[in-house]
Order: structure tokens, then C-alpha cells, then sequence
């Protein structure tokens, strides 16, 4: 049994949001007089019965942890969704992050880890376009350590995971490129497969950039190798592991970089209907990486 007394108060405003009466979304998993009390809060529920009233109220589990957010429980997914309602540029980040620390005041003070966690990915955000220093390294030294007990990673720990990877020791990405695999090989919904699937990319993106072509190589194949019922969903994320393992193969100076870059680049290049702007600039960052990095001797175009 888990105790969810926090979560009575909000199950019951999206019951009645529902158009449902007690009786209606008790059905037959709890007597209407238990659901009443647990929705003042002086009764505890499973979490196999919580899941059933949540399908018979017709909710998901995402509905219900932003709902419970937006409420003031403590939740993983409220800062999130907070500092999106204000931040679109780096500038926005600057300006917002003093009010953004004060809603630690109130939320995920059950879980000061996360919180701190949750902070660090706003202040780390120019972290990727900075130099590895031993500076640099000592100050994610405790973020360096936690991930690398873990076996299983939250969303919070996959952004912050991106914006460090490329000042993180060769042990760690090498956990981490084995772990996220394994998660990719499971059953996830959308968004946990594209921070899957980020995390891959830039892991592939420090193997090559380090020299090690081969382990570059080696998640792309194995990403390659895994088919999901999610792929259409993916395209994007999918487009950018695989110009990582295009790069990969020009520094590895192998020729059969120059048929997948053409393959690519025709990709792009079809794609301008769904945003000529973005997909022509990066046709344009394409082409210069690539001419950048093709060592084979033969000629691009």
C-alpha cells in the first residue's frame, strides 16, 4: 500500500471537471464513501486502485502530475512546465532565474536532490559551447557522481546529462551510452524516447569527437537495429543521430561517408516544406561540417 492522501483534493477537481458523480467514478473499484474520504484527504489508496480510478475518470497519469502541479504538490514536472511559460532565449534565462530559484521555496522540498538538480540544468546551460576545464569538471564533480550510480534516469537527469556530457569523463558517457540503451530497448512513451534519443546523439557526438570512432559507431547501429512503434514520432531526433554518425564516419575517413552525406542532404533538402528556414540553414552548417571533415579524397558533389 502507498499513501496518496496529497493527491485526493486535486483527483476530486478533475472529477468534477468530468462531468462525474462519486458514485459514477468509484465504479466498482471502491465503495463511493471510501472515495469521498480519500478525497478529503483522510484516507490512503494503492497505487493499483489510484491507476484504475484514473481510467475510469478517463486520465492518465501525465494528466493527473500536471494537474497535482499546477496545484502546488510536489512535483518534477512543474518547474518545467513553469520556466517554459517564460523562457524562449538565453536573455529570457538570465532575467527569469532569481524568481525561478523561489519556487523551489514551495515545490520538491521532498526531494532537495531533484530540486537542485532542476536548477542546475537552467544555470548549466552554456555549459555546451564551453571549454572541458578542470574548473569546469569540478563544478558538476556531485552531478558527475550521481549519475554515474544510476541505472535508470529521469527526464530531469537526461537534460542536465546533455548539457555536461562534453566535460564528463570517458567512464562516465561509457555508463551512460549503456544504460540508455537499455532503456531504448524498452517500451517508453514519445517524449522519453526523443530524451533517449538526445542523450544517444550527443553521447555519439563525444565518442567521435574524442577519437573513438568505433564506440561512436557501435550506438548508432544499435539504435539503428531497434525498431519502435514510435519511429514517425522520432524522424527529427533520428535525422540528427544520424548526420552525428555521418560526421563520425568523415573523421574516421571512411568513403562511405560520401553517399550517406548526399543521401542526407537530399533529406533536407525535401524537407524544406515543413520549415524552409530551419532545414536550409542547417543544409548550409551541413555542408560546411561536412566539406569540413571529408579527408577521403573524393569529392562531395
Amino acid at each position: 500500500m502507498t499513501d496518496l492522501y496529497p493527491f485526493g483534493q486535486t483527483f476530486k477537481q478533475l472529477r468534477i471537471a468530468r462531468g462525474l458523480s462519486l458514485k459514477e467514478a468509484a465504479a466498482n473499484v471502491v465503495s463511493p464513501q471510501f472515495l469521498s474520504r480519500f478525497e478529503k484527504g483522510e484516507k490512503g489508496i494503492s497505487l493499483e486502485n489510484f491507476t484504475r480510478l484514473l481510467i475510469v475518470i478517463g486520465l492518465e497519469w501525465n494528466d493527473f502530475v500536471t494537474a497535482y502541479a499546477n496545484n502546488g504538490g510536489d512535483c518534477l514536472e512543474f518547474p518545467s512546465i513553469e520556466f517554459s511559460k517564460h523562457v524562449t532565449n538565453e536573455e529570457d534565462i538570465l532575467r527569469y532565474a532569481p524568481e525561478y530559484e523561489k519556487l523551489f521555496d514551495t515545490y520538491l522540498t521532498d526531494n532537495p536532490l531533484q530540486a537542485d538538480m532542476l536548477l542546475k540544468v537552467v544555470k548549466l546551460g552554456h555549459y555546451p559551447t564551453i571549454p572541458k576545464t578542470d574548473e569546469t569538471v569540478a563544478k558538476i564533480q556531485p552531478i558527475i557522481n550521481h549519475l554515474a550510480k544510476l541505472e535508470v534516469f529521469n527526464p530531469i537527469e537526461l537534460e542536465i546529462y546533455c548539457r555536461i556530457v562534453n566535460h564528463c569523463p570517458l567512464e562516465l558517457v561509457e555508463h551512460m551510452s549503456k544504460q540508455l540503451l537499455l532503456m531504448y530497448k524498452q517500451d517508453a512513451d514519445t517524449n522519453t524516447y526523443i530524451r533517449l534519443l538526445n542523450c544517444l546523439v550527443f553521447t555519439v557526438q563525444y565518442f567521435s569527437g574524442q577519437g573513438y570512432y568505433i564506440k561512436a559507431d557501435d550506438i548508432v547501429q544499435k539504435v539503428k537495429a531497434l525498431q519502435t512503434f514510435e519511429r514517425g514520432y522520432l524522424s527529427t531526433s533520428l535525422m540528427l543521430l544520424e548526420v552525428s554518425h555521418i560526421y563520425n564516419q568523415f573523421r574516421w575517413n571512411k568513403p562511405e561517408a560520401i553517399p550517406l552525406a548526399k543521401n542526407m542532404l537530399n533529406y533536407l533538402e525535401s524537407a524544406k516544406f515543413i520549415d524552409e528556414n530551419y532545414y536550409s540553414n542547417f543544409i548550409k552548417a551541413s555542408l560546411y561540417q561536412c566539406n569540413r571533415l571529408n579527408k577521403t579524397g573524393l569529392d562531395l558533389f
